[in-house]
């Protein structure tokens, strides 16, 4: 588990990374994604954004939470590839 866990590969990242996880997800525990956010600050690493849903599980249901994260992702796109045509 440790060899493939994000935590290990913390220090080497580069690129921006958005991290979006639900707080009741029983598949992967929130506190895997809360330990690699303050391995991050950590490091000092500014690249990176997590957004929690307190109401979803792994798959998300609330239509509010899907629009949330699209939209994350969508900016995300445009500050690291631009802007769509």
């Amino acid at each position: 588990y440790a060899r493939s866990s994000p935590i290990e590969f913390a220090e080497g990242l580069q690129g921006h990374l958005l991290m979006t996880h639900g707080m009741l997800d029983d598949n992967v525990f929130y506190q895997d994604v809360a330990r690699l956010a303050q391995r991050l600050i950590e490091l000092e690493k500014e690249n990176w954004e997590l957004a929690s849903y307190p109401l979803e599980r792994h798959g998300f249901q609330h239509p509010s939470s899907w629009l949330d994260q699209y939209r994350r992702i969508l900016k995300l796109f445009e500050r690291t590839i631009g802007e769509a045509p």
